[in-house]
């Protein structure tokens, strides 16, 4: 199955039909799942005509694949964008942004969230998760970098990365997805949880 783009967008109108596929094709995936999701559903939802659509993506799969991708490069982006900000001076400041980041990210559409990543291995996108995995971590990675002195004996920044991006993100898509009951004061739990984890008593 072809799950590849048929082209790219190259000039602003284009791009601005191939964004409203996407954020249309979100809207329908939370609103009927991957099997109740169509191209036909899409196109309308986008105020697109079939034939634009499939301009630039042969099928269903394809569509559901560059939205991965999307998502992937956008949450890369987000980490680097929120650590960068004025709230994120101080390295306790900084961790409360990571807690609050990564509880934001699954809160804003975790109907859409659960259904990109079981329809991951479908579309062949395994590669693109796993680099917006490791892109995370490099995030993480440089921010314990910068703030090495602060760490607690023996922490390796690039290995503290990878333990907090794995175990945030499971923790999280558990809460947001079937524990409710844990969201209200999460974020302070969570950057409770990195203090006690990485800085020097």
């Amino acid at each position: 199955m072809e799950t590849n783009p048929r082209k790219r967008p190259r000039q602003a109108r284009s791009q601005a039909t191939v964004d409203a596929l996407m954020d249309a094709l979100a809207q329908v995936l939370t609103q009927h799942g991957y099997d109740g999701t169509t191209t036909a559903r899409v196109a309308e939802r986008a105020g697109v005509s079939i034939g634009s659509l499939y301009q630039y993506f042969p099928n269903k799969e394809a569509l559901v694949a560059a939205l991965i991708e999307h998502h992937a490069t956008k949450i890369v982006a987000d980490f680097e964008e929120a650590l960068a900000g004025d709230d994120a001076a101080s390295f306790e400041d900084a961790l409360r942004v990571l807690a609050r980041t990564v509880l934001g990210m699954h809160r804003i559409a975790p109907a859409l969230h659960g259904i990109l990543n079981e329809q991951v291995p479908r579309v062949g996108r395994i590669a693109e998760a796993m680099a917006a995995g490791r892109g995370v971590e490099q995030v993480i990675e440089r921010l314990l970098n910068a703030h090495r002195d602060r760490l607690a004996p023996g922490r390796d920044p690039a290995r503290a990365a990878r333990v907090i991006a794995t175990a945030l993100e499971a923790l999280v898509h558990k809460a947001v997805n079937g524990r409710p009951e844990l969201l209200p004061g999460l974020e302070d739990e969570v950057h409770a949880l990195l203090v006690g984890y990485l800085l020097r008593r």
